[in-house]
């Protein structure tokens, strides 16, 4: 007994006619009739009987149809399953990212891929750029994204892009009619700052270090999205990523370029044991296309 069997079996019974079943499965009467003259002696009973010129099953016939049946529907999902994935229609894919791209970033990035691919599965972590670089290195996730280079014989690492701090502002504030923002100009405004361990806080205070300006912390949060969330409320000014206040339009927030430019890259980090899944490499596309409006080293026009 072997599939070719059970495929001529199963035609055969769900067309009435060997000559039909040949035609789907694309082989000749003659094959057909032998495959199935073939699968009934190795079943060591009757499968059809002859009437009017007709194959008609026998009640033990149908009873085997019935499970013969239920391994060509689990073949058919196999199938599909196949071609979903094939065309990274489905999979898991696990990332790790900074507070900075988990809160919002990646929501606004992966949201219209997630809607439109319905069987993928996607999970966030967010951790600090140093514990996603040791969940790669683990194998642990799937992406890592950190604002950190990483070496490590486990990891494969990408820039992928070079992005700028800006200076978020009310929308009311003094300042918020200028192109851009000098460190200088924020010297004894409210500040609202990121917490000690943010990877982003030593670039932040360097930048006001170098220009002999005392940075007036009055509120420490977890995120640069908490951060826009004070500014917009008007408990201070900030600096965050560029990428982050997405959901605040200019009524109520605003972002100006930070003067001196202020910048931090972004790391793509892989597993280097294994090749990224259909799925994966999709997401990582996704990643790279949202990304690089932020990118200020892209090159003109593109």
């Amino acid at each position: 007994m072997n599939i070719r069997q059970l495929e001529a079996f199963h035609a055969v019974m769900e067309t009435g006619s060997v000559t039909r079943a040949g035609e789907r499965l694309g082989i000749s009467q003659p094959a057909v009739s032998k495959l199935l003259k073939a699968f009934t002696e190795h079943c060591g009973f009757k499968l059809f009987t002859r009437s009017g010129g007709r194959l008609v099953p026998t009640s033990d016939g149908r009873l085997l149809a019935s499970e013969v049946g239920r391994l060509f529907v689990g073949t058919e999902r196999i199938q599909r399953l196949a071609q979903a994935v094939r065309d990274r229609e489905w999979g898991e894919v696990s990332i790790a990212a900074p507070p900075a791209l988990s809160a919002r970033f990646l929501a606004h990035a992966l949201g219209p891929l997630i809607a439109r691919q319905k069987k993928m599965h996607v999970a966030i972590t967010s951790r600090s750029s140093p514990r996603v670089a040791e969940l790669v290195a683990g194998q642990q996730i799937d992406i890592g994204l950190s604002v950190q280079p990483f070496d490590h014989a486990n990891v494969r690492s990408e820039m992928l892009v070079r992005f700028a701090m800006v200076c978020a502002l009310p929308a009311n504030h003094r300042l918020a009619g200028r192109d851009s923002i000098r460190i200088e100009d924020l010297r004894n405004e409210p500040f609202i700052s990121l917490a000690r361990d943010d990877c982003s806080i030593m670039t932040i205070d360097r930048a006001f270090q170098l220009r002999g300006v005392q940075k007036r912390a009055n509120v420490e949060v977890p995120m640069s999205e908490t951060a826009c969330d004070f500014v917009a409320g008007g408990a201070g000014v900030s600096i965050v990523p560029s990428f982050v206040g997405l959901g605040y339009t200019e009524e109520t927030l605003v972002k100006r370029p930070l003067i001196p430019l202020t910048t931090m890259n972004i790391w793509l980090l892989t597993p280097a044991s294994r090749p990224p899944s259909l799925a994966t490499e999709r997401v990582m596309e996704m990643l790279r296309e949202q990304l690089q409006p932020f990118n200020i080293d892209q090159p003109s026009g593109g």
